[in-house]
C-alpha cells in the first residue's frame, strides 16, 4: 500500500478533516469565497472545502499528490477544485479570500512568504501545525527496539509563525487541538508496509517488522489500528483592517 493510500484510509477511518477541523473551516469559509489550500497534499481538505465555497485553489509542489487529487476530482465529479503545481510562495494565481495551510511547515518564516500572504489574502486564514507537545504513539518505542534515532520534535513552527504574522499586522488567535489519527490496517502486509513508510526503513527490516508489527497494534471496535494522537496548534488570522 502506498503512502497516499495509507493516508486516505486513515482519513476515512477517523472522518478527517471533519474531526477535528470541520467546525473551524465552516466558521471561516463563506459560499462565495475563493479558498487557497496551500500545501494541499493529496487534497483531502480541498475536497472537504469544495461544497463550502465557490472555488478551491489546491496548491502543492509535489506532482504525484496532485495527480492523485485530479483522479479523485474526476471520480467524484468535483468541478470547483483547481490543482496548481507551485512551490509556496512562488504562486501565480488569482487572489483568494481565505488561506488554509495544514501541516505546511515553513509557511510563514520569511519576509517573502508573509508579504505574499498579506498581498494575496483578502480576509482571513487558518494554519495548523505541530504544537508544543509531541505526538503520542508507537514511534519512539519501536524506534528504540530497532535501534533507530528518534526523529520526533516539538513545536515546529506555530509560535514563530504567529509572531511573524502579528508583526505584519495580522490579527491572530491560537488554539490547541488534539485528535486521534492512527493508521488502520487489515493484515500483516499492510502493517509492515506502514511501519516501513513511517520510519523510512529499507527492506533489511522486513523480517524483523513481521515478527513485532502486531505488538504495536490496538484493536479499536474490531479494527486493527496503530494508535497515534496528534497535538496541534490552530492559528486563525485576519488581514489588517478586516
Amino acid at each position: 500500500m502506498s503512502h497516499i493510500e495509507e493516508y486516505k484510509k486513515a482519513a476515512a477511518y477517523w472522518n478527517y478533516p471533519e474531526v477535528p477541523y470541520g467546525q473551524a473551516l465552516r466558521e471561516m469559509i463563506r459560499p462565495d469565497d475563493v479558498v487557497a489550500d496551500i500545501g494541499c497534499g493529496i487534497g483531502v481538505v480541498s475536497q472537504f472545502m469544495a461544497p463550502l465555497c465557490k472555488q478551491v485553489l489546491a496548491i502543492d509542489k509535489n506532482e504525484e499528490v496532485l495527480q492523485s487529487l485530479q483522479k479523485d476530482l474526476q471520480e467524484k465529479s468535483i468541478d470547483n477544485v483547481k490543482p496548481i503545481h507551485a512551490r509556496w510562495p512562488d504562486v501565480s494565481t488569482e487572489d483568494w479570500d481565505v488561506a488554509i495551510a495544514i501541516y505546511h511547515y515553513h509557511f510563514g518564516y520569511t519576509n517573502l512568504e508573509i508579504d505574499t500572504l498579506l498581498r494575496k489574502t483578502r480576509r482571513s486564514g487558518l494554519i495548523i501545525s505541530q504544537g508544543v507537545k509531541e505526538r503520542e504513539g508507537f514511534h519512539r518505542k519501536l524506534s528504540q527496539e530497532l535501534g533507530l534515532q528518534d526523529r520526533q520534535s516539538g513545536c515546529v513552527s506555530s509560535c514563530y509563525v504567529r509572531g511573524r504574522l502579528e508583526q505584519a499586522g495580522f490579527q491572530v488567535t491560537c488554539e490547541e487541538i488534539e485528535h486521534d489519527f492512527g493508521q488502520p490496517v487489515d493484515d500483516k502486509e499492510e502493517a509492515v508496509a506502514f511501519l516501513r513508510n513511517q520510519l523510512r526503513l529499507d527492506e533489511s527490516y522486513e523480517e524483523k517488522l513481521k515478527e513485532i508489527a502486531f505488538d504495536y497494534v490496538e484493536n479499536i471496535d474490531g479494527q486493527m489500528v496503530f494508535p497515534i494522537k496528534r497535538f496541534n496548534c490552530l492559528l486563525r488570522f485576519a488581514v489588517p483592517g478586516d
